[in-house]
């Protein structure tokens, strides 16, 4: 069977780039600030062509805020530098979808 070959774009490039690190800010963030279940905080990405990264970040209540905040920021510090690494920070753009 011939599979057909795919293509990402620019924006799902980065998006996959980018999904590859929050394991590893979760972990650091679940350490430094005690958090008690890996289920406490969820993130996800969805692509808005054409040039936007959209952040989805679930958390329980519990989750003190300063947590979720730093969090964000990590993650928009993340995926801005990425982006420029490829030459892309001129035109990409981050949303955020939070409760």
């Amino acid at each position: 069977m011939d599979a057909e070959r795919y293509t990402p774009t620019r924006l799902e490039w980065l998006v996959l780039n980018v999904e590859t690190k929050i394991p590893m800010l979760l972990s650091q963030l679940r350490r430094l600030k005690d958090l008690k279940t890996v289920d406490d905080i969820r993130v996800f990405f969805r692509v808005k062509e054409p040039d936007t990264v959209v952040v989805v970040t679930r958390y329980v209540k519990e989750v003190p805020k300063d947590v979720v905040k730093l969090l964000d920021e990590e993650i928009e510090r993340q995926t801005l530098e990425i982006a420029k690494h490829y030459g892309w920070d001129s035109w990409v753009k981050i949303e955020r979808d939070m409760p």
